[in-house]
Protein backbone atom coordinates (compact mmCIF):
# COMPACT_ATOMS: atom_id res chain seq x y z
CA UNK A 1 0.00 0.00 0.00
CA UNK A 2 1.53 3.19 -1.14
CA UNK A 3 1.79 6.21 1.17
CA UNK A 4 -0.32 9.24 0.32
CA UNK A 5 1.44 11.83 -1.75
CA UNK A 6 2.21 15.22 -0.14
CA UNK A 7 1.96 18.31 -2.27
CA UNK A 8 5.26 20.20 -2.43
CA UNK A 9 5.29 23.71 -0.92
CA UNK A 10 4.61 26.44 -3.42
CA UNK A 11 7.66 28.10 -4.93
CA UNK A 12 8.27 31.63 -3.69
CA UNK A 13 6.66 34.21 -5.89
CA UNK A 14 9.08 37.02 -6.64
CA UNK A 15 6.24 39.15 -7.89
CA UNK A 16 4.47 39.43 -4.50
CA UNK A 17 4.59 43.15 -3.48
CA UNK A 18 6.28 44.13 -0.20
CA UNK A 19 4.03 45.35 2.59
CA UNK A 20 2.83 48.92 2.01
CA UNK A 21 3.91 51.52 4.59
CA UNK A 22 1.20 52.38 7.00
CA UNK A 23 -0.22 55.85 7.45
CA UNK A 24 1.85 56.11 10.62
CA UNK A 25 5.06 55.31 8.68
CA UNK A 26 4.23 57.89 6.03
CA UNK A 27 3.63 60.63 8.62
CA UNK A 28 6.97 59.94 10.33
CA UNK A 29 8.83 59.91 7.02
CA UNK A 30 7.24 63.21 6.01
CA UNK A 31 8.15 64.68 9.39
CA UNK A 32 11.79 63.70 8.87
CA UNK A 33 11.82 65.15 5.35
CA UNK A 34 10.25 68.48 6.27
CA UNK A 35 12.40 69.06 9.36
CA UNK A 36 15.51 68.25 7.34
CA UNK A 37 14.51 70.93 4.83
CA UNK A 38 14.35 73.47 7.68
CA UNK A 39 17.74 72.30 8.98
CA UNK A 40 19.23 72.70 5.49
CA UNK A 41 18.05 76.30 5.37
CA UNK A 42 19.40 76.89 8.87
CA UNK A 43 22.82 75.64 7.78
CA UNK A 44 22.60 77.88 4.74
CA UNK A 45 21.86 80.86 6.98
CA UNK A 46 24.95 80.08 9.08
CA UNK A 47 27.07 79.87 5.93
CA UNK A 48 25.65 83.16 4.70
CA UNK A 49 26.47 84.74 8.07
CA UNK A 50 30.07 83.59 7.65
CA UNK A 51 30.24 85.19 4.21
CA UNK A 52 28.82 88.38 5.73
CA UNK A 53 31.60 88.31 8.35
CA UNK A 54 34.19 88.07 5.56
CA UNK A 55 32.63 91.01 3.70
CA UNK A 56 32.59 93.13 6.87
CA UNK A 57 36.26 92.38 7.51
CA UNK A 58 37.13 93.25 3.91
CA UNK A 59 35.20 96.52 4.15
CA UNK A 60 36.86 97.53 7.42
CA UNK A 61 40.36 96.69 6.13
CA UNK A 62 39.80 98.62 2.90
CA UNK A 63 38.44 101.69 4.69
CA UNK A 64 41.49 101.92 6.95
CA UNK A 65 43.92 102.34 4.07
CA UNK A 66 45.42 105.82 4.28
CA UNK A 67 44.30 107.09 0.89
CA UNK A 68 40.80 105.65 1.22
CA UNK A 69 40.30 107.04 4.73
CA UNK A 70 41.37 110.52 3.62
CA UNK A 71 38.98 110.48 0.67
CA UNK A 72 36.09 109.36 2.86
CA UNK A 73 36.94 112.12 5.33
CA UNK A 74 36.74 114.72 2.60
CA UNK A 75 38.52 117.81 3.94
CA UNK A 76 41.17 115.85 5.82
CA UNK A 77 43.87 117.83 7.66
CA UNK A 78 46.21 114.89 7.05
CA UNK A 79 45.99 115.50 3.31
CA UNK A 80 46.89 119.16 3.73
CA UNK A 81 49.90 118.36 5.91
CA UNK A 82 51.04 115.54 3.62
CA UNK A 83 51.13 117.91 0.64
CA UNK A 84 53.65 120.20 2.32
CA UNK A 85 57.18 120.15 0.91
CA UNK A 86 58.82 121.51 4.06
CA UNK A 87 59.61 119.17 6.96
CA UNK A 88 56.94 119.07 9.65
CA UNK A 89 57.53 120.58 13.05
CA UNK A 90 56.92 118.51 16.17
CA UNK A 91 53.52 120.15 16.60
CA UNK A 92 52.65 119.52 12.96
CA UNK A 93 53.74 115.89 13.23
CA UNK A 94 51.48 115.42 16.23
CA UNK A 95 48.65 117.10 14.36
CA UNK A 96 49.25 114.80 11.39
CA UNK A 97 49.12 111.72 13.63
CA UNK A 98 45.85 112.90 15.15
CA UNK A 99 44.51 113.68 11.68
CA UNK A 100 45.31 110.15 10.48
CA UNK A 101 43.42 108.75 13.47
CA UNK A 102 40.53 111.09 12.71
CA UNK A 103 40.57 109.98 9.05
CA UNK A 104 40.06 106.37 10.15
CA UNK A 105 37.35 107.35 12.63
CA UNK A 106 35.41 109.39 10.05
CA UNK A 107 35.87 106.55 7.54
CA UNK A 108 34.41 104.08 10.03
CA UNK A 109 31.46 106.36 10.79
CA UNK A 110 30.92 106.73 7.05
CA UNK A 111 30.75 103.01 6.31
CA UNK A 112 28.65 102.38 9.43
CA UNK A 113 26.09 105.00 8.38
CA UNK A 114 26.12 103.75 4.77
CA UNK A 115 25.50 100.15 5.86
CA UNK A 116 22.86 101.12 8.41
CA UNK A 117 20.83 103.00 5.81
CA UNK A 118 21.28 100.25 3.22
CA UNK A 119 20.24 97.42 5.56
CA UNK A 120 17.67 99.46 7.53
CA UNK A 121 19.15 98.73 10.96
CA UNK A 122 20.48 100.97 13.71
CA UNK A 123 24.05 102.23 13.44
CA UNK A 124 24.77 100.70 16.85
CA UNK A 125 23.83 97.32 15.38
CA UNK A 126 26.24 97.78 12.46
CA UNK A 127 28.97 98.81 14.92
CA UNK A 128 28.39 95.55 16.79
CA UNK A 129 28.48 93.57 13.53
CA UNK A 130 31.87 95.02 12.66
CA UNK A 131 33.39 94.42 16.09
CA UNK A 132 32.12 90.83 16.17
CA UNK A 133 33.34 90.17 12.64
CA UNK A 134 36.86 91.42 13.35
CA UNK A 135 37.25 89.33 16.48
CA UNK A 136 35.60 86.20 15.09
CA UNK A 137 37.69 86.24 11.91
CA UNK A 138 41.08 86.98 13.48
CA UNK A 139 40.90 85.65 17.06
CA UNK A 140 38.48 82.70 16.84
CA UNK A 141 39.32 81.18 13.44
CA UNK A 142 38.16 77.65 14.29
CA UNK A 143 34.78 79.01 15.34
CA UNK A 144 34.57 80.98 12.10
CA UNK A 145 35.35 77.81 10.10
CA UNK A 146 32.58 75.93 11.93
CA UNK A 147 30.16 78.75 11.12
CA UNK A 148 31.22 78.72 7.46
CA UNK A 149 30.56 74.97 7.34
CA UNK A 150 27.08 75.43 8.80
CA UNK A 151 27.97 73.38 11.89
CA UNK A 152 27.05 76.10 14.39
CA UNK A 153 24.76 79.12 14.36
CA UNK A 154 25.83 82.76 14.45
CA UNK A 155 24.55 83.01 18.03
CA UNK A 156 26.90 80.18 19.03
CA UNK A 157 29.73 82.05 17.32
CA UNK A 158 29.03 85.35 19.07
CA UNK A 159 28.75 83.53 22.41
CA UNK A 160 32.25 82.16 21.81
CA UNK A 161 33.48 85.64 20.90
CA UNK A 162 32.00 87.17 24.06
CA UNK A 163 34.00 84.76 26.21
CA UNK A 164 37.23 84.51 24.20
CA UNK A 165 37.73 88.27 24.08
CA UNK A 166 37.88 88.41 27.90
CA UNK A 167 40.87 86.05 28.05
CA UNK A 168 44.59 86.82 27.73
CA UNK A 169 45.95 86.23 24.24
CA UNK A 170 47.91 83.14 25.30
CA UNK A 171 44.76 81.40 26.62
CA UNK A 172 42.37 82.10 23.76
CA UNK A 173 43.28 79.25 21.40
CA UNK A 174 43.13 76.56 24.10
CA UNK A 175 39.78 77.85 25.34
CA UNK A 176 38.30 77.81 21.83
CA UNK A 177 39.61 74.30 21.13
CA UNK A 178 38.16 72.91 24.34
CA UNK A 179 34.77 74.61 24.01
CA UNK A 180 34.00 74.39 20.29
CA UNK A 181 32.76 70.74 20.27
CA UNK A 182 30.00 71.73 22.70
CA UNK A 183 28.81 74.45 20.32
CA UNK A 184 28.05 71.76 17.73
CA UNK A 185 25.76 69.79 20.04
CA UNK A 186 24.21 72.22 22.55
CA UNK A 187 21.45 74.83 22.32
CA UNK A 188 22.72 78.39 22.68
CA UNK A 189 21.51 78.82 26.27
CA UNK A 190 23.28 75.72 27.60
CA UNK A 191 26.36 76.51 25.52
CA UNK A 192 26.52 80.02 27.00
CA UNK A 193 26.41 78.62 30.52
CA UNK A 194 29.11 76.03 29.75
CA UNK A 195 31.28 78.73 28.17
CA UNK A 196 30.94 80.94 31.23
CA UNK A 197 31.84 78.10 33.60
CA UNK A 198 34.84 77.05 31.53
CA UNK A 199 36.05 80.63 31.30
CA UNK A 200 35.87 80.98 35.09
CA UNK A 201 37.80 77.71 35.48
CA UNK A 202 40.58 78.60 33.04
CA UNK A 203 40.97 82.25 33.92
CA UNK A 204 39.13 83.26 37.08
CA UNK A 205 39.01 86.94 37.89
CA UNK A 206 38.44 88.50 41.25
CA UNK A 207 34.99 89.91 41.89
CA UNK A 208 36.57 93.34 42.31
CA UNK A 209 38.04 93.23 38.80
CA UNK A 210 34.80 92.05 37.22
CA UNK A 211 32.79 94.65 39.11
CA UNK A 212 35.03 97.44 37.83
CA UNK A 213 34.48 96.24 34.27
CA UNK A 214 30.73 95.82 34.71
CA UNK A 215 30.14 99.23 36.28
CA UNK A 216 31.44 100.89 33.12
CA UNK A 217 28.33 99.60 31.37
CA UNK A 218 25.85 101.35 33.67
CA UNK A 219 23.09 103.10 31.77
CA UNK A 220 19.47 104.21 31.75
CA UNK A 221 17.26 103.96 28.69
CA UNK A 222 13.61 104.19 27.73
CA UNK A 223 11.58 101.68 25.72
CA UNK A 224 8.13 102.23 24.22
CA UNK A 225 5.37 99.72 24.92
CA UNK A 226 1.77 99.27 23.81
CA UNK A 227 -1.39 101.06 24.99
CA UNK A 228 0.24 104.36 25.88
CA UNK A 229 2.82 102.80 28.21
CA UNK A 230 6.61 102.63 28.31
CA UNK A 231 9.53 101.12 30.26
CA UNK A 232 12.34 103.06 31.95
CA UNK A 233 15.33 100.74 32.47
CA UNK A 234 18.17 101.43 34.89
CA UNK A 235 21.28 99.24 34.93
CA UNK A 236 23.45 100.13 37.92
CA UNK A 237 25.42 98.61 40.76
CA UNK A 238 23.71 96.05 42.96
CA UNK A 239 23.95 98.27 46.02
CA UNK A 240 22.42 101.25 44.23
CA UNK A 241 19.59 99.37 42.57
CA UNK A 242 18.64 97.35 45.65
CA UNK A 243 18.75 100.43 47.87
CA UNK A 244 16.63 102.41 45.41
CA UNK A 245 14.08 99.61 45.10
CA UNK A 246 13.94 99.23 48.88
CA UNK A 247 13.34 102.97 49.29
CA UNK A 248 10.60 102.95 46.67
CA UNK A 249 9.00 99.89 48.27
CA UNK A 250 9.12 101.43 51.75
CA UNK A 251 7.47 104.64 50.53
CA UNK A 252 4.87 102.70 48.56
CA UNK A 253 4.08 100.46 51.53
CA UNK A 254 3.61 103.47 53.81
CA UNK A 255 1.27 105.16 51.35
CA UNK A 256 -0.72 101.98 50.86
CA UNK A 257 -1.22 101.56 54.61
CA UNK A 258 -2.68 105.04 55.04
CA UNK A 259 -4.51 105.13 51.71
CA UNK A 260 -2.56 108.20 50.58
CA UNK A 261 -4.73 110.74 52.44
CA UNK A 262 -4.40 114.28 51.14
CA UNK A 263 -5.96 117.70 51.84
CA UNK A 264 -9.49 118.50 50.63
CA UNK A 265 -10.25 118.74 46.92
CA UNK A 266 -9.83 122.50 46.82
CA UNK A 267 -6.43 122.25 48.51
CA UNK A 268 -3.01 121.43 47.03
CA UNK A 269 -2.37 118.36 44.92
CA UNK A 270 -0.94 115.19 46.37
CA UNK A 271 2.55 113.85 45.73
CA UNK A 272 1.53 112.43 42.38
CA UNK A 273 -0.05 115.56 40.91
CA UNK A 274 -3.58 114.27 41.50
CA UNK A 275 -6.39 116.48 42.90
CA UNK A 276 -6.51 116.41 46.68
CA UNK A 277 -9.24 114.33 48.32
CA UNK A 278 -10.20 113.66 51.91
CA UNK A 279 -8.70 110.78 53.84
CA UNK A 280 -12.05 108.96 53.94
CA UNK A 281 -12.53 109.34 50.19
CA UNK A 282 -8.98 108.16 49.59
CA UNK A 283 -9.48 105.04 51.69
CA UNK A 284 -12.76 104.23 49.93
CA UNK A 285 -11.47 104.88 46.42
CA UNK A 286 -8.01 103.39 46.79
CA UNK A 287 -7.69 100.41 44.47
CA UNK A 288 -3.96 100.46 43.88
CA UNK A 289 -1.81 97.46 44.70
CA UNK A 290 1.80 97.62 45.84
CA UNK A 291 3.12 97.47 42.26
CA UNK A 292 1.01 100.48 41.30
CA UNK A 293 2.16 102.37 44.39
CA UNK A 294 5.79 101.63 43.51
CA UNK A 295 5.23 102.96 40.00
CA UNK A 296 3.57 106.14 41.28
CA UNK A 297 6.30 106.77 43.85
CA UNK A 298 8.99 106.31 41.19
CA UNK A 299 7.24 108.74 38.85
CA UNK A 300 6.90 111.34 41.60
CA UNK A 301 10.56 111.07 42.59
CA UNK A 302 11.89 111.22 39.04
CA UNK A 303 9.62 113.98 37.77
CA UNK A 304 9.55 116.24 40.82
CA UNK A 305 12.38 115.17 43.11
CA UNK A 306 15.88 116.67 43.47
CA UNK A 307 19.22 115.29 44.56
CA UNK A 308 20.75 115.66 48.02
CA UNK A 309 23.06 118.37 46.67
CA UNK A 310 20.16 120.35 45.24
CA UNK A 311 21.07 119.49 41.65
CA UNK A 312 17.86 119.38 39.66
CA UNK A 313 16.14 122.26 41.41
CA UNK A 314 14.03 124.01 38.81
CA UNK A 315 14.84 121.37 36.18
CA UNK A 316 11.86 119.50 34.79
CA UNK A 317 11.38 117.11 31.92
CA UNK A 318 9.78 118.66 28.85
CA UNK A 319 7.51 116.68 26.54
CA UNK A 320 5.43 117.95 23.62
CA UNK A 321 1.85 116.80 23.06
CA UNK A 322 -0.18 117.47 19.90
CA UNK A 323 -3.97 117.39 20.37
CA UNK A 324 -6.93 118.49 18.22
CA UNK A 325 -9.34 121.13 19.46
CA UNK A 326 -12.27 118.67 19.32
CA UNK A 327 -10.41 116.14 21.47
CA UNK A 328 -9.53 118.83 23.99
CA UNK A 329 -13.19 119.88 24.22
CA UNK A 330 -14.39 116.30 24.61
CA UNK A 331 -16.19 116.23 21.25
CA UNK A 332 -13.83 113.65 19.73
CA UNK A 333 -11.90 110.59 20.86
CA UNK A 334 -9.13 111.11 18.31
CA UNK A 335 -5.83 110.18 20.00
CA UNK A 336 -3.25 112.84 20.77
CA UNK A 337 0.40 112.45 19.75
CA UNK A 338 3.06 112.31 22.47
CA UNK A 339 6.48 113.39 21.21
CA UNK A 340 8.87 110.45 20.95
CA UNK A 341 6.12 107.89 21.53
CA UNK A 342 3.05 108.21 19.32
CA UNK A 343 -0.71 108.04 20.00
CA UNK A 344 -1.99 108.37 23.57
CA UNK A 345 -5.56 108.27 24.87
CA UNK A 346 -7.82 111.34 24.71
CA UNK A 347 -8.17 111.23 28.51
CA UNK A 348 -4.40 111.49 28.94
CA UNK A 349 -4.30 114.36 26.44
CA UNK A 350 -7.02 116.29 28.27
CA UNK A 351 -5.23 115.76 31.58
CA UNK A 352 -1.97 117.09 30.11
CA UNK A 353 -3.80 120.05 28.61
CA UNK A 354 -4.80 121.04 32.13
CA UNK A 355 -1.34 122.56 32.63
CA UNK A 356 0.47 119.46 33.90
CA UNK A 357 4.06 120.68 34.49
CA UNK A 358 6.71 119.65 32.00
CA UNK A 359 4.47 119.46 28.92
CA UNK A 360 4.08 121.78 25.94
CA UNK A 361 0.57 121.63 24.46
CA UNK A 362 0.15 122.05 20.70
CA UNK A 363 -3.49 122.63 19.75
CA UNK A 364 -4.32 121.73 16.13
CA UNK A 365 -7.31 122.18 13.85
CA UNK A 366 -9.24 118.86 13.70
CA UNK A 367 -9.45 118.86 9.88
CA UNK A 368 -6.45 120.77 8.54
CA UNK A 369 -3.97 119.93 11.28
CA UNK A 370 -2.77 123.54 11.36
CA UNK A 371 -1.42 124.61 14.74
CA UNK A 372 -3.91 126.88 16.51
CA UNK A 373 -2.10 127.38 19.81
CA UNK A 374 1.29 126.70 21.32
CA UNK A 375 0.11 126.91 24.90
CA UNK A 376 0.72 129.78 27.27
CA UNK A 377 4.27 129.08 28.39
CA UNK A 378 6.05 129.94 25.14
CA UNK A 379 6.49 133.71 25.23
CA UNK A 380 9.85 134.24 23.54
CA UNK A 381 9.71 134.35 19.78
CA UNK A 382 13.07 132.61 19.40
CA UNK A 383 11.82 129.83 21.63
CA UNK A 384 8.66 129.61 19.53
CA UNK A 385 10.70 129.04 16.36
CA UNK A 386 12.73 126.31 18.05
CA UNK A 387 9.52 124.72 19.32
CA UNK A 388 7.98 124.87 15.84
CA UNK A 389 11.01 123.05 14.40
CA UNK A 390 11.00 120.54 17.21
CA UNK A 391 7.32 119.79 16.68
CA UNK A 392 7.86 119.40 12.94
CA UNK A 393 10.87 117.07 13.20
CA UNK A 394 10.41 115.23 16.54
CA UNK A 395 13.71 113.36 15.95
CA UNK A 396 17.08 113.73 14.28
CA UNK A 397 16.47 113.92 10.54
CA UNK A 398 19.31 111.62 9.45
CA UNK A 399 17.97 108.42 7.84
CA UNK A 400 17.07 105.86 10.47
CA UNK A 401 18.01 107.97 13.50
CA UNK A 402 15.51 108.21 16.36
CA UNK A 403 17.40 110.57 18.69
CA UNK A 404 14.78 113.04 20.02
CA UNK A 405 14.88 116.54 18.56
CA UNK A 406 15.17 118.02 22.03
CA UNK A 407 18.54 116.22 22.34
CA UNK A 408 19.70 117.35 18.88
CA UNK A 409 21.20 120.43 17.23
CA UNK A 410 19.35 122.74 14.83
CA UNK A 411 21.42 122.59 11.65
CA UNK A 412 21.47 124.84 8.57
CA UNK A 413 20.85 122.42 5.69
CA UNK A 414 22.76 124.79 3.41
CA UNK A 415 25.52 126.18 5.60
CA UNK A 416 25.05 129.77 6.68
CA UNK A 417 28.64 130.44 5.58
CA UNK A 418 27.60 129.29 2.09
CA UNK A 419 24.63 131.64 1.94
CA UNK A 420 22.03 129.45 3.61
CA UNK A 421 19.37 131.50 5.43
CA UNK A 422 18.34 131.03 9.04
CA UNK A 423 14.77 130.16 8.11
CA UNK A 424 12.41 127.30 8.81
CA UNK A 425 12.88 125.80 5.33
CA UNK A 426 16.67 125.66 5.74
CA UNK A 427 16.75 124.31 9.29
CA UNK A 428 16.43 120.75 10.58
CA UNK A 429 17.41 118.79 13.66
CA UNK A 430 20.53 116.61 13.60
CA UNK A 431 21.94 114.80 16.60
CA UNK A 432 25.57 115.60 17.37
CA UNK A 433 27.08 112.47 15.74
CA UNK A 434 25.13 113.00 12.51
CA UNK A 435 25.76 116.76 12.63
CA UNK A 436 29.48 115.97 12.63
CA UNK A 437 29.04 113.34 9.94
CA UNK A 438 27.28 115.83 7.66
CA UNK A 439 30.17 118.28 7.89
CA UNK A 440 33.14 115.88 8.02
CA UNK A 441 32.21 113.16 5.53
CA UNK A 442 30.92 112.86 1.97
CA UNK A 443 27.25 112.73 2.97
CA UNK A 444 25.25 115.57 1.38
CA UNK A 445 21.70 116.82 1.96
CA UNK A 446 19.20 119.22 0.44
CA UNK A 447 15.88 120.41 1.84
CA UNK A 448 12.73 120.36 -0.25
CA UNK A 449 9.49 122.27 0.45
CA UNK A 450 7.62 120.92 3.44
CA UNK A 451 10.78 120.12 5.37
CA UNK A 452 11.62 117.02 3.30
CA UNK A 453 15.33 116.15 3.44
CA UNK A 454 16.98 114.36 0.52
CA UNK A 455 20.22 112.69 1.56
CA UNK A 456 22.91 111.33 -0.76
CA UNK A 457 25.35 108.85 0.75
CA UNK A 458 29.04 108.57 -0.17
CA UNK A 459 28.01 105.45 -2.13
CA UNK A 460 25.65 107.65 -4.21
CA UNK A 461 22.49 106.13 -2.75
CA UNK A 462 19.54 108.41 -2.08
CA UNK A 463 17.44 108.50 1.07
CA UNK A 464 14.45 110.66 1.94
CA UNK A 465 13.38 111.65 5.44
CA UNK A 466 10.02 113.32 5.98
CA UNK A 467 9.16 115.52 8.95
CA UNK A 468 7.05 113.89 11.62
CA UNK A 469 4.33 116.53 11.21
CA UNK A 470 3.27 118.77 8.34
CA UNK A 471 2.81 122.29 9.69
CA UNK A 472 1.68 125.56 8.20
CA UNK A 473 4.83 127.60 7.49
CA UNK A 474 5.58 130.50 9.80
CA UNK A 475 5.24 134.02 8.41
CA UNK A 476 8.34 135.38 6.67
CA UNK A 477 10.86 137.01 8.94
CA UNK A 478 11.70 140.70 8.48
CA UNK A 479 14.80 141.29 6.35
CA UNK A 480 18.00 141.16 8.35
CA UNK A 481 21.22 142.68 7.13
CA UNK A 482 23.71 139.84 7.15
CA UNK A 483 27.44 140.13 6.68
CA UNK A 484 28.65 136.83 5.32
CA UNK A 485 31.84 135.45 6.85
CA UNK A 486 34.64 134.01 4.84
CA UNK A 487 34.21 130.40 3.79
CA UNK A 488 35.70 128.13 6.43
CA UNK A 489 36.21 124.40 6.39
CA UNK A 490 33.40 122.51 8.02
CA UNK A 491 35.75 120.34 10.06
CA UNK A 492 37.45 123.50 11.36
CA UNK A 493 34.18 124.49 13.01
CA UNK A 494 33.94 121.11 14.69
CA UNK A 495 37.59 120.74 15.68
CA UNK A 496 37.68 124.17 17.33
CA UNK A 497 37.83 123.74 21.14
CA UNK A 498 34.43 124.24 22.72
CA UNK A 499 35.60 127.02 25.03
CA UNK A 500 36.44 129.28 22.09
CA UNK A 501 33.57 131.46 20.85
CA UNK A 502 32.36 131.24 17.27
CA UNK A 503 34.23 133.75 15.15
CA UNK A 504 31.16 134.35 13.01
CA UNK A 505 28.07 133.42 15.03
CA UNK A 506 24.89 132.71 13.14
CA UNK A 507 22.20 135.40 13.34
CA UNK A 508 19.34 134.78 15.76
CA UNK A 509 16.22 133.05 14.59
CA UNK A 510 13.49 135.45 13.36
CA UNK A 511 11.67 137.48 16.01
CA UNK A 512 8.20 136.96 14.54
CA UNK A 513 6.38 133.97 16.01
CA UNK A 514 5.73 131.24 13.43
CA UNK A 515 2.06 130.73 14.26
Amino acid sequence: MSSPSVAPPPAPDDDVPSPQPTRHDRVLAELARKTELVAIEDRAIAQAQARKVERLVELQTWSEKAGVAQELHGTSPATVLADRDAPLTVAQARAAAFARWEDKEVARRTIVSELACLTRVAERTVDRWMDEAQFLYYYAPATFDALAAGEISYRHATTMVDQVRTLPDEDQAAFEEQLLPAAKTMPVGRFREKARRLREKLHPESLVTRAKTAVAGRRTYWEADYDGMGWLHWYGTAEQTTAAFDRITSMATSLKKIGDPTPPADGPQNAFGEPGVSAVEALEAEKRGLDQFRADVTAALLLDGITSTGLGTGVTGTVMVTVTADTLLGRSDEPAILEGYGPISPEAARRIAGDVPGFTRLLTHPETGVVLSLGTTQYKNTTAMKTWLRMRDETCRFPGCSRPAIRSDIDHTTDWADGGPTDHDNLAHLCEPHHRLKHLSQWTVTQEPGGILLWTSPGKRSYRTDPANQLAPPPPAPPVAEQRPRKQAADDRYLRPKHQPERHPSPPVPDDPPF
